[in-house]
């Protein structure tokens, strides 16, 4: 027999599980970090807190997320890394981003390393950014609800709007300006679609940007924006931090 060969004993499933344990029973066991959701929202996700708890991504996490389709994987990362019951897809996006922040900080770390190319000169410029410390999150005065009724600043008219959830915007980032009636689900007591549809289009400018930002709730949750300052011309540019598919890979 060589000395590279090995003989390996008849091992049931009893077994295994002991033999498992024993090689993984020093490992810390997973702890959960808490993270406060910018909305503040409790009722709206059926929550007693407006705090949520992940814990670090495993490698069992990595593969799920890489089977599954493209826009589905961040999903089924945070159904499989938030230890409350909540459906990803009825998240306010701004409480989805700053969990997906909070989650790869945790897993991987809070240093970003990416490339920006100079919109002035073509230079590829390494970039490198604390996901955590260099974007301020913005909260909530009040816990976010599922609808708001609000005053239209120019026209007058009080409306009931609805708040999109993260799936909606994902699908289709113009999806709110593109079918505001279908957030506008109430205009002066009025509920009939076909009104509201006809409506929309005769409210003045500053009343839809107004209802665009109480729908979206953009000015809550995580500023990805930064300036980006060129290594080379010295160029200042306002950029934004993506969630690119590199943003869960460790360089």
């Amino acid at each position: 027999m060589s000395e590279t060969q090995r003989i390996t004993p008849d091992i049931d499933n009893q077994n295994v599980d002991d033999l498992v344990k024993n090689i993984i029973g020093d490992i810390p066991q997973v702890q959960y970090s808490e993270v406060k959701l910018p909305s503040l929202g409790t009722s709206i996700y059926g929550l007693e807190t407006p705090f949520v708890h992940i814990r670090p991504m495993t490698f069992a996490d990595e593969k799920a997320v890489l089977a599954s389709k493209k826009k589905q994987g961040m999903n089924i990362l945070l159904s499989r890394c938030i230890e409350e019951d909540i459906d990803p897809r009825t998240l306010l996006l701004q409480d989805k981003l700053t969990i997906l922040f909070h989650l790869r900080a945790i897993s991987i770390g809070e240093n970003y390393e990416f490339n920006i190319t100079c919109q002035e000169c073509d230079t590829v410029n390494e970039t490198r950014v604390d996901i955590l410390k260099s974007f301020p999150c913005n909260y909530a005065e009040e816990p976010v609800e599922k609808t708001v009724r609000v005053k239209l600043p120019a026209s007058g008219k009080e409306v009931v709007l609805k708040r999109a959830l993260s799936y909606e915007l994902e699908e289709d980032q113009l999806r709110v300006m593109n079918e505001l009636w279908r957030y506008m689900i109430e205009i002066e007591g009025i509920t009939n679609a076909k009104v509201r549809a006809q409506v929309v289009d005769y409210l003045p400018r500053k009343d839809i940007h107004f209802m665009v930002k109480e729908i979206m709730m953009s000015d809550i949750g995580i500023d990805q924006k930064f300036i980006f300052i060129c290594s080379k011309c010295g160029h200042e540019e306002l950029e934004e931090l993506k969630l690119t598919s590199d943003f869960f890979t460790m360089k």
